[in-house]
């Protein structure tokens, strides 16, 4: 994944239209809108691991855990207690 801002939001309210570009989180896909001119660090950072942006929360858990991996995870798990016959 490269590291670049990768979506558009248009935010339109009683108080106006407001749009942001915006990237989701590589480590928990939550979505964070980059304001134009903001300080880099306050939208999260750049995970050096997998090279992914990630939102102020993930960067400052520190570890890398991408969300691939994770549902990798989920999804051997759930295998797993298929074969032991322990699930549906």
């Amino acid at each position: 994944m490269s590291a670049r801002v990768t979506g558009y939001a248009r935010i339109t309210d009683p108080g106006g239209t407001r749009e942001h570009d915006t990237f989701t989180c590589a480590h928990c896909q939550r979505i964070v809108h980059v304001r134009s001119r903001a300080d880099p660090a306050s939208c999260g950072g750049l995970c050096k691991l997998c090279m992914g942006l990630v939102c102020p929360p993930c960067n400052t858990r520190g570890r890398c855990d991408p969300w691939e991996k994770k549902m990798e995870r989920a999804e051997s798990r759930d295998r797993l207690l298929r074969a032991a016959g322990l699930t549906e």
